[in-house]
């Protein structure tokens, strides 16, 4: 929905990481307001479903940030997107701030994917699913709810986020132009 610079970053840093929880309900405004001007693009998702955020003994954070805004869209979307938390992480995996593109990947394969659990597969089962998250870096977060979820049995994922942070490394630099 936008880049994860300037204000938008900073909210965030202070949702996520300063426990500042009054911008729950502007995310999800953010969030249904971005859905309702690009209905077109996400008609045929039937549920969306919030990264989820370990929560047990030895969690970071005692509550989950995207499941939190997530929470209130339903209430502010007039029932039309269904919020389900159809994936559940079952252990802490570390933070992936600061971490690069292939350390992320990495320790997506071996904690995050572990991890994750689909608790309800039926609710999963031939459905078509819109993952929210707040921030994607590079992708492997998303990719593992994502691999978690086909592997339950949906039809199709696709995921949307608050903030995108910029591209950095692969076959393009930030600053290459494609002609380069």
């Amino acid at each position: 929905m936008g880049a994860y610079e300037g204000a938008l970053r900073r909210a965030i840093v202070s949702y996520k990481y300063g426990g500042e929880r009054r911008w729950a309900e502007v995310f999800a405004r953010m969030l249904v307001g971005f859905l309702a001007r690009h209905a077109g693009w996400f008609e045929e998702y039937t549920v969306l479903c919030p990264v989820p955020s370990y929560r047990g003994a030895g969690a970071r954070r005692s509550w989950g940030p995207v499941e939190t805004f997530c929470s209130e869209v339903p209430r502010l979307a007039c029932g039309l997107w269904p919020v389900e938390a159809l994936v559940t992480k079952v252990a802490e995996t570390g933070p992936v701030t600061g971490r690069n593109g292939p350390a992320r990947r990495e320790m997506a394969a071996r904690s995050v994917r572990p991890a994750l659990l689909v608790p309800r597969p039926q609710l999963v089962s031939g459905a078509r699913i819109l993952l929210v998250d707040d921030v994607c870096s590079s992708g492997a977060t998303l990719l593992a709810v994502a691999r978690a979820l086909k592997l339950a049995g949906a039809d199709e994922v696709a995921a949307l986020v608050l903030a995108r942070a910029r591209w950095r490394g692969g076959p393009l630099s930030e600053d290459q132009s494609p002609t380069t």
